[in-house]
C-alpha cells in the first residue's frame, strides 16, 4: 500500500512538472506563436528603419532618401491578398 501511495506521489509531481513543459512546446509549434513572431521581426525592422531615418534626416536636412518599400500606405489596404 505504501509503495502504491508512493508510487502515485511521483508520477503526479511528474505529471506537474512535465504539463508545463508540453504546453509551452505545443504553443511555440502552433502557427499562432510563429506569426507573432514574424510580426515581431517586422515591427522591429520598421522601427529601427525609423530610428536611423530620423537621425539621417536630422545630421543631413539637405538630403532626400528613397522611400522604404516595406512602409505599409493607407491605399494597399484595398489590395486583396491571401493569408498562408
Amino acid at each position: 500500500m505504501d509503495d502504491e501511495l508512493l508510487q502515485a506521489v511521483k508520477a503526479l509531481e511528474n505529471a506537474r512538472t512535465e504539463l508545463p513543459r508540453q504546453a509551452i512546446v505545443q504553443y511555440k509549434e502552433s502557427a499562432g506563436f510563429k506569426e507573432g513572431l514574424k510580426r515581431m521581426g517586422r515591427i522591429t525592422y520598421e522601427y529601427e528603419y525609423r530610428v536611423a531615418l530620423a537621425r539621417f534626416h536630422a545630421r543631413h536636412p539637405d538630403s532626400e532618401v528613397e522611400e522604404d518599400l516595406f512602409t505599409i500606405h493607407p491605399e494597399d489596404d484595398l489590395v486583396p491578398m491571401e493569408r498562408q
